[in-house]
C-alpha cells in the first residue's frame, strides 16, 4: 500500500483536443497526461522549462485520473481570421466540448524520487511528504489559475484528500489506461439496457521537451487508451490498483 494525493476537480466545459484534428477537433473524454502535469506546473507556478526539465516534477510524480459523473457533449463553432496576400480570410472550425465535468485527479511520488528519498541507514521508514506538502498547498492556493483543456476554461478544486493506494482488480471505467486495449480480450460487464462506448485510442505524449526558444515540442509518446464512464470492463492480463472504491493504473507506467 501507498499514500496518494487526491483532488477532485470540477469545471463547466472543457476540451481535450485529439493531437491529429485541426478543422473538426474531437475530444478526450478525460483529460491526458500533459494536461494533469500542466495543472499541477499552474498551481505551482512553474515556467515551461521549470515544469518539464529533466529533474522537474514530471520526473517525481505519478498520476491517474478518473471521471466522477458522465459530462454532457456539444459542439462550438470558431472562426479564425487569417491574413493572406494581404486579404482577410475566414477559417472555421469545429471543436467538440464537454459540459459539467467532474475529475478525480491522483497523485503519487515515482518509484524514482522514492529511492532518492529514502535513509541510508534503512532503520526508519522514509518520509515522502515533502512534494505533497507542496502541492496541498498550491491548490489550496495557485499561483496561476487552474484550467483543463484552454487557459479560459477554468477548473475548480472540489476537494484536497491524502488516500491509500493498494492493489486492485482490473475492472476499469472512466479512466485512462497506459496500454493500447485493442490487444487484450475485453470483457464488458454490461447491465440492462446499457451499451458499450468503444474506447479511444492514441498516442500521446507523456511529457514535452522545450527548446531554448521556449517551443515546446511531444516527448515520450505513449499509446493510451480513454475509457467512456459508465460499463465496466474486464481486462485479465492488466494490473489494477484501486483507491476510493476506482480501479486504476498509472498513466505514466508504474
Amino acid at each position: 500500500m501507498e499514500r496518494a494525493l487526491r483532488l477532485t476537480l470540477r469545471a463547466p466545459l472543457a476540451s481535450f483536443r485529439r493531437p491529429l484534428d485541426i478543422n473538426y477537433q474531437r475530444t478526450f473524454p478525460l483529460p491526458p497526461p500533459t494536461t494533469v502535469f500542466g495543472l499541477i506546473g499552474a498551481a505551482l507556478g512553474l515556467s515551461e522549462h521549470d515544469l518539464w526539465r529533466t529533474e522537474g516534477p514530471v520526473s517525481a510524480l505519478k498520476i491517474a485520473v478518473w471521471s466522477e459523473e458522465c459530462p454532457g457533449r456539444g459542439e462550438d463553432l470558431w472562426t479564425l481570421l487569417k491574413l493572406y496576400k494581404g486579404k482577410m480570410q475566414r477559417s472555421p472550425y469545429l471543436r467538440e466540448i464537454l459540459f459539467g465535468v467532474r475529475y478525480t485527479v491522483l497523485i503519487g511520488e515515482a518509484k524514482a524520487a522514492l529511492r532518492k528519498e529514502a535513509p541510508v541507514s534503512g532503520s526508519e521508514e522514509p518520509s515522502h511528504s515533502e512534494i505533497f506538502r507542496k502541492l496541498v498547498k498550491a491548490f489550496h492556493d495557485p499561483v496561476y489559475p487552474l484550467s483543463l483543456g484552454r487557459e479560459d476554461e477554468l477548473a475548480e478544486v472540489e476537494s484536497i484528500t491524502f488516500e491509500t493506494v493498494e492493489a486492485g482488480e482490473p475492472r476499469f471505467h472512466g479512466t485512462v489506461l497506459p496500454f493500447d486495449v485493442r490487444k487484450f480480450r475485453l470483457r464488458p460487464l454490461l447491465g440492462s439496457g446499457e451499451r458499450l462506448v468503444p474506447p479511444i485510442v492514441e498516442r500521446v505524449p507523456l511529457r514535452f521537451s522545450v527548446d531554448k526558444r521556449g517551443v515546446r515540442k511531444p516527448d515520450r509518446l505513449t499509446v493510451m487508451s480513454f475509457l467512456a464512464h459508465g460499463v465496466e470492463v474486464e481486462i485479465p492480463q492488466a494490473s489494477a490498483w484501486r483507491c476510493c472504491g476506482r480501479n486504476f493504473v498509472w498513466m505514466t507506467g508504474e
